[in-house]
């Protein structure tokens, strides 16, 4: 256990005991944001921009394609269907006063609602080992990409440069703790690689809370644009 003196507004030192990966966090919070901030835990919430899946006939027939998945060839977990959602930005721990900023700068985009086809099952970094699997986007993946690009360059506005990994729309459907057949894997993942999933209606971008528990995070849209 490590004690740190981080400086208050009055000028009044305050010692805090902590283990060596929570210095590592507390001392970046406090570069990065205020220190009242840093101090008010509540006011920090791990937070992502996405496209959320709604439709019920949709979210039907992806929950029959997680049901093909091989859980004999590998250990995974399936994501609960309301949990479902193409990530647009990833924000990770934020204060709340920093996402009221986000939500200024973006709330001037409008989205003009398009339809997207939900199709074709992949996986990262590949079938053979998979870490992710995901359903991607065919029709209108363009638009996604736009409207990305778009929150992207709005965002630079208050101190966010574009994300400079190369973004594929994709939903996770299941995460792989371990793979026990990695041929037996990579077949049924291949056998699902064109699987047509239905079309859905993009309308709006969510701003969602993530708070994680053992059973899985537990998601909350905290405001959206559209």
């Amino acid at each position: 256990m490590i004690g740190i003196i981080i400086p208050s507004f009055r000028n009044c030192p305050l010692r805090i005991h902590l283990e060596p990966p929570s210095v590592i966090v507390i001392l970046w919070m406090y570069y990065c944001y205020s220190p009242l901030e840093v101090l008010n835990v509540s006011s920090v919430v791990r937070a992502f921009l996405s496209i959320n899946i709604e439709d019920q006939l949709l979210l039907s027939k992806i929950q029959n394609i997680q049901g093909t998945l091989d859980l004999t060839a590998a250990k995974m977990k399936i994501i609960k269907s309301e949990d479902i959602h193409f990530t647009l930005r990833f924000f990770g721990d934020t204060p709340l006063s920093r996402l009221n900023q986000i939500q200024a700068c973006l709330d001037r985009i409008k989205i003009d609602p398009f339809e997207i086809e939900v199709a074709g099952i992949g996986s990262f970094p590949n079938n053979r080992r998979p870490r992710i699997i995901w359903i991607g986007v065919t029709k209108n993946a363009s638009e996604i990409l736009k409207l990305k690009n778009e929150i992207d360059s709005s965002l630079i506005e208050i101190g966010y440069q574009p994300e400079k990994k190369k973004y594929t729309p994709h939903a996770t459907i299941a995460r792989v703790r371990y793979v026990k057949d990695s041929k037996r894997i990579n077949e049924n993942l291949e056998n699902l690689a064109e699987e047509v999933l239905g079309e859905m209606t993009v309308m709006r971008v969510k701003m969602m809370k993530s708070t994680l528990a053992p059973s899985g995070p537990i998601y909350e849209c905290l405001w959206e644009i559209g």
